[in-house]
């Protein structure tokens, strides 16, 4: 069944729109469909260390689009410790295509924000942002001290939580929280 993701994989790689449109803004909706195959193959087969590397490869992937992220020392270690949902695990609360263009929405604002322009869409990145952190266990209340500044700040730092989020929870394992117990 992990021939899914490879196929699929194989796929976005050498599908003609990989071709045709920039693949900078295409990178989301490519890891969306990653991420619901290797939920399908979870959910079938369980967990492979494959799919795992497969996820991990498309996460860093679509992470390389946002570098350098507006970091703050303590985020990583507030965003993960409230996480209680693996990446994979977030569909159906989230649809694939919802998921795909929040990833691409969020490059978007992000190249916006590092020419030094805000984005038009910005509220709609807010609401997508604040959506898909929900799901994975994410108040914006537990890191609103992030969020502090001028708007264009808010976003960059908004932008470098989500970032960090969806790293974290492509790896996230639920044996970690008895660590923390």
């Amino acid at each position: 069944m992990s021939d899914v993701i490879d196929n699929l994989s194989s796929y976005i790689t050498n599908n003609e729109y990989s071709q045709t449109v920039d693949v900078n803004l295409r990178i989301g909706e490519a890891l969306s469909h990653i991420l619901a195959a290797a939920s399908i193959v979870e959910e079938l087969e369980g967990e492979s260390e494959e799919v795992k590397e497969t996820v991990r490869r498309y996460v860093d992937a679509w992470v390389s689009f946002l570098v350098p992220i507006d970091y703050s020392p303590g985020m990583a270690e507030i965003v993960g410790s409230k996480i209680n949902k693996k990446l994979t695990k977030i569909f159906p609360e989230i649809t694939e295509d919802e998921l795909g263009e929040t990833l691409d929405i969020v490059i978007e604002a992000k190249r916006e924000l590092s020419n030094g322009n805000l984005p038009v869409f910005y509220k709609e990145v807010e609401v997508r942002i604040e959506r898909v952190l929900r799901v994975l266990g994410i108040d914006l209340s537990e890191i609103k001290k992030f969020l502090e500044g001028d708007i264009t700040k808010q976003q960059l730092r908004l932008i470098s939580i989500f970032a960090i989020a969806i790293a974290i929870a492509s790896v996230w394992d639920s044996k970690w929280i008895a660590g923390y117990q």
